[in-house]
């Protein structure tokens, strides 16, 4: 029997067979598209009844359930196979696009927190849909606060003299999150700038001690703010009448009283050779017992041990007499200071007692008698008594001065 191929549908066809053969034969029937054939009927006419395959389609998401805004990538496979096919969304949702080199293939982007679904109809008919949940969009952990901030500052040394002038600073961070915001202070003023270089003008100096300006920035990456950090500026004072002339370098610091100083934390920024000029205001009030003196000491502070000199007098840079190496080296003090210091004290750790007007006439002029309202000058030296050669090798001398009441 002959070889028959029926091209689509329900289909019936009739054969009529040829005279019986001598022998028995096969009848083979190939028709595509076809997913069951059926021939009945008696010879020699035979009906061939064809039901045509459907076209099924199966779509998939990859991923299946990705993150809102991001990208997923569609796909259909469809048997019997397609050439081309149509996508869809459902409502509200964007549509795919079509890859264009690979026409069974899309690509859609969506937000977070919905669900959509995808339908390929393919250009045989068949279809095929899948239901893609885009999850909320990935919250980012907030970022660390900024590490290892610190100031950069023109001039380097934060001093300047007595006329003030232009400063600059600039602020950096090594690491922790990256710097969003700067947020500067002036002293107390906070807010006073968000530039991470920004720049002032100090004004002169119109008293005798140094007058000190604090500034502090914090760096922060969103929310997350690292410490404050903090530089100084100095302007210096007008130097007083007095002996400091002789002196290259003189700092004025107020001196507390009752209560101490640091000299680090007032940027004097004590160097070798500097000579240190404590200014001590007596409140006009005050009172204390018959017997008990008072004490100005002054102890290393951020420094190394080194030997020291020190006077009060009424007299800035007052070392009048004193003549290092010579036995004693600190002549006898005059109680009013008129031709020498009102005290003298040297060594690593020096100290001067020192008394109100009015106490016991007997312990002077061994200690000090201050004017109550007065204003008197601690003069310190970084030197040796025995031989007047600085005592701190050190990029930095600083001290601690204390200012300790009559109890």
């Amino acid at each position: 029997m002959p070889h028959s191929r029926l091209a689509a549908g329900l289909a019936a066809f009739v054969l009529a067979a040829a005279a019986a053969p001598a022998t028995a034969a096969t009848l083979s029937v190939d028709i595509p598209g076809c997913s069951n054939v059926v021939m009945s009927g008696n010879a020699p006419n035979y009906t061939i009844t064809c039901t045509q395959q459907a076209q099924s389609c199966v779509v998939n998401a990859t991923p299946a359930s990705p993150q809102g805004n991001t990208t997923a990538t569609l796909s259909v496979a469809c048997a019997p196979g397609a050439t081309s096919v149509t996508w869809q969304s459902s409502r509200d949702c964007n549509m795919p696009t079509v890859n264009p080199n690979a026409p069974l293939t899309a690509t859609v982007s969506e937000s977070g927190g919905r669900s959509c679904v995808y339908t390929a109809v393919a250009n045989g008919g068949g279809s095929g849909s899948t239901s893609v949940l885009w999850q909320s969009a990935a919250t980012q952990p907030p970022p660390n606060a900024p590490t290892g901030c610190a100031i950069v500052r023109t001039p380097s040394n934060g001093a300047l003299g007595q006329t003030g002038g232009p400063i600059s600073m600039s602020a950096s961070c090594s690491g922790g999150g990256a710097v969003t915001s700067w947020t500067w202070r002036k002293n107390a003023t906070s807010g006073w700038s968000s530039a991470q270089a920004p720049t002032d003008t100090l004004p002169a100096n119109t008293g005798t001690a140094n007058v000190t300006y604090t500034y502090g920035v914090t760096a922060c990456a969103g929310t997350a703010c690292a410490a404050e950090v903090t530089t100084t500026f100095t302007v210096a004072g007008a130097t007083p009448v007095g002996f400091c002339s002789q002196y290259a370098d003189v700092r004025f610091i107020n001196l507390v009283w009752g209560g101490y100083i640091d000299t680090s934390g007032s940027g004097s920024n004590i160097q070798p050779g500097t000579v240190l000029v404590g200014i001590v205001n007596v409140p006009a009030g005050v009172t204390s017992p018959l017997d008990s003196p008072g004490v100005i000491s002054v102890v290393e502070h951020q420094g190394p041990t080194a030997e020291r000199v020190m006077s009060i007098s009424p007299q800035p840079c007052d070392f009048r007499n004193f003549v290092p190496g010579s036995q004693p080296a600190f002549p006898a003090p005059d109680a009013t200071g008129a031709t020498k210091p009102m005290g003298w004290s040297g060594g690593i750790n020096p100290q001067i007692q020192y008394l109100y007007d009015g106490d016991p006439p007997g312990f002077a002029p061994a200690k000090p008698l201050l004017t109550r309202g007065g204003t008197y000058y601690v003069n310190l030296q970084t030197i040796r008594s025995s031989d007047g050669q600085n005592s701190c090798g050190s990029t930095s001398c600083d001290v601690r001065i204390t200012v300790t009441t009559p109890r």
